[in-house]
């Protein structure tokens, strides 16, 4: 494959929801003028050149569908620890889009394992349900709370929403206890204030507590026609977070099936995959 042109990388597997990914890719790579790379990964050098010969046919097939001709890649490894290393240490990947099928595949993909992984990446992660409804990418809901990283996300929600011309839901709930009360209105604050004297499209919404915020993002994703929902992991999960299931896991696999893009923070600055200054 090319190491200079930016690609988005699509972990396949042979099933459909890998094609739900790589349809997903095809939709994104248009706006932002990428190529697309599959990656498959195998247990054992003796399994790279059959794995490389099928990949070759699956090729061909989606040049026929989707007439783009991806770059494909075979390595040695495991899902849940070399997709992320291959496309941190490849310097070219704009990002990771990863199928899954809801709840029954975060168990294999994105669950508590995989969110590991995610938590691992420098490369932001697109986990997408299902095929892509239409060629459009306009609402993309932000939920934002207490956490400081929230802060970072606004660099990335600016750029995402410039580059596909969306408009942004900054969504919050009321909050009873008074310290993380101000730590909410402080990072709305903040949002506002990095989007002074900009034509950025922008909404921030108080929506009514009903059951917990995870499920209450995802109603209001709903009623919305969200073509995503931009979350940040946490800097540091527990052991029980991963146990009893952390938000971001709620979230990412949620019954509406609306794709979730999942990004990392930086302890200095964000490197890899998308540049929040737009560089």
């Amino acid at each position: 494959m090319d190491t200079q042109q930016r690609t988005i990388l699509v972990p396949w597997d042979f099933t459909i929801v890998a094609e739900y990914a790589f349809a997903y890719a095809v939709k994104l790579s248009k706006i932002i003028g990428t190529s697309i790379t599959l990656i498959h990964i195998v247990g054992s050098e003796k399994q790279i050149e059959a794995a490389t010969q099928r990949l070759e046919t699956e090729k061909d097939n989606l040049k026929g569908k989707y007439n783009v001709t991806p770059h494909i890649v075979v390595i040695k490894g495991n899902i849940f620890k070399h997709i992320s290393k291959f496309a941190s240490e490849t310097g070219n990947i704009e990002l990771v889009i990863m199928g899954t099928h809801g709840i029954k595949g975060m168990q294999k993909l994105t669950g508590s394992r995989a969110l590991k992984v995610i938590t691992g990446s420098r490369v932001p992660y697109f986990v997408v349900q299902n095929f892509p409804t239409d060629a459009k990418f306009d609402n993309i809901i932000f939920p934002i709370d207490f956490k400081k990283e929230n802060k970072e996300k606004i660099k990335w929600a600016y750029y995402l929403c410039s580059l596909y011309h969306s408009r942004l839901y900054l969504i919050h709930t009321s909050v009873k206890d008074k310290l993380f009360r101000g730590r909410v209105y402080s990072n709305i604050e903040f949002a506002r204030k990095y989007f002074r004297n900009t034509n950025f499209k922008y909404e921030i919404v108080s929506i009514e507590k009903k059951t917990n915020f995870a499920q209450d993002v995802i109603d209001f994703s709903q009623e919305k026609n969200a073509s995503a929902i931009l979350i940040m992991t946490s800097k540091s999960l527990t052991f029980i977070d991963y146990v009893m299931g952390p938000t971001e896991q709620f979230i990412i696999a949620n019954s509406a099936k609306i794709p979730v893009m999942v990004v990392n923070p930086r302890k200095k600055r964000m490197e890899g995959g998308f540049s929040a200054s737009g560089s």
